[in-house]
């Protein structure tokens, strides 16, 4: 349950009403939550691992992916964002010590769940030092990754601030003084300024110039 002073709520006025508005509620708030519907799409069975749902596909209606497991070399967990962290519990859950390796830049203050996946505690909604060392670190597990691994990238709103790796040539004050401009001078949108964003930096991967860059 996430409304947790539901009691309290229905204890006066319009019961009935507040019993039905506070289901409505509860239904939505639970039918986002990232972990709940990692956990639904994966599952190991006979030593396969299946990733995925065809309701939860884009577009709709898609087979799940199913891996041999006595085939797979390597399995690396990283990322980054607001919710990417609850993405990671699941994968450790439903995994446990199959995870070679993995790392996720979360938001500082956020408590940390993890056991198994490494974790950088960085800046949101600005970018700072760490959000760089963390997004350093997940760039080095991707390039350890080979044919015959598998890499789950988790990843969220809160991002790109959470995991910013300036491309080459640019500096992390270079992305600040951008978001400034594209924020509080301009006032861009979050489509509009990722837009701008995700080319000056290089973990995103977004422009082929910056995809071996750092």
């Amino acid at each position: 349950m996430i409304i947790t002073n539901r009691e309290e709520l229905v204890s006066h006025g319009n019961r009935q009403g507040r019993e039905i508005a506070l289901d409505i509620l509860e239904a939505g708030l639970a039918g986002p939550d990232p972990y709940a519907n990692t956990r639904k799409m994966l599952r190991i069975s006979d030593g396969k691992l299946t990733v995925g749902r065809p309701e939860f596909s884009l577009p709709p209606g898609q087979e799940p992916v199913v891996f041999d497991l006595a085939k797979i070399n390597n399995i690396y967990v990283v990322g980054g964002g607001k919710s990417a962290q609850p993405l990671a519990k699941a994968l450790e859950d439903v995994l446990g010590d199959r995870i070679t390796e993995g790392h996720i830049c979360i938001k500082k203050g956020d408590e940390v769940v993890l056991k198994r996946v490494g974790y950088t505690l960085a800046g949101h909604p600005l970018p700072d030092e760490d959000s760089v060392a963390g997004a350093r670190k997940i760039l080095d597990i991707e390039k350890r990754a080979k044919e015959g691994d598998i890499v789950f990238f988790c990843t969220s709103g809160g991002g790109t601030s959470l995991k910013t790796l300036p491309a080459p040539g640019i500096t992390l004050q270079d992305i600040l003084d951008v978001s400034h401009m594209l924020y509080f001078e301009h006032g861009a949108s979050m489509l509009e300024a990722n837009a701008v964003r995700n080319i000056l930096t290089t973990l995103r991967g977004k422009h082929k110039k910056h995809v071996n860059g750092a």
